[in-house]
């Protein structure tokens, strides 16, 4: 049952895409699934795009799934710690009608009006009611903390990269000395055919050493 449901929920995710939203299965289980939603417009969240993971049990949709942020998010409906989502959709209030799109619909509502008489986050709900420019900051400064370290995590990978590149070139920039020697030996043989030999021996090497330098990069 639960199979099924889940093919049915990934085919109306298909058929009706919805702005802000996205989400799929995992490659390797469709009981996990990944998810992305963007803030809300005209809310303190906007400028932000989340990530969460939705974790289904086997007799869905007769049971919610555990749906919890994997972005760090200042809400007082959102627990600081893991993520996870005190939202009544995923709880006393849930039904089997209710589909993934619904639920991240759900979520993204509650981006921009969060219940601070049930909260998850305390110190966030605290301040959402007492002093909402100071909540209002820290919310932008997670987004922006996100944001920082979405950019050093690519800034990182491409230095990786190159370095990878790098590393091929000196590789070749070896074989080809090692060509260079071999030629000057059979020079001194005066052995044409070793010598036509040496060179095939280091056009593979280098078409070796290049294809492996593509593989590593790509």
């Amino acid at each position: 049952m639960a199979v099924r449901r889940l093919q049915q929920d990934f085919r109306e995710l298909l058929k009706n895409k919805v702005e802000g939203i996205d989400a799929s299965p995992s490659s390797d289980n469709l009981f996990v699934w990944n998810a992305i939603i963007c803030g809300p417009e005209e809310s303190i969240y906007e400028s932000g795009a989340f990530q969460l993971q939705l974790m289904f049990p086997d007799d869905y949709p007769l049971r919610p799934p555990q749906v919890r942020f994997i972005t760090k998010v200042f809400h007082p409906n959102v627990w600081w710690e893991d993520g996870l989502i005190c939202v009544d959709i995923l709880k006393d209030g849930w039904t089997p009608s209710y589909d993934i799109l619904a639920i991240l619909h759900s979520i993204r509502l509650l981006l921009s009006d969060p219940n601070p008489l049930s909260p998850a986050n305390l110190e966030a709900a605290l301040l959402y009611r007492d002093n909402r420019v100071e909540f209002n900051r820290r919310v932008i400064q997670s987004i922006q903390d996100t944001l920082d370290k979405d950019d050093e995590n690519e800034y990182e990978a491409n230095n990786n990269n190159n370095n990878d590149d790098d590393d091929g070139d000196g590789g070749e920039d070896a074989h080809d000395d090692s060509d260079v020697d071999d030629a000057d030996n059979d020079n001194e043989e005066d052995n044409e055919s070793d010598d036509a030999a040496q060179t095939e021996d280091g056009d593979t090497l280098r078409q070796k050493t290049t294809i492996l330098r593509h593989s590593i990069t790509e």
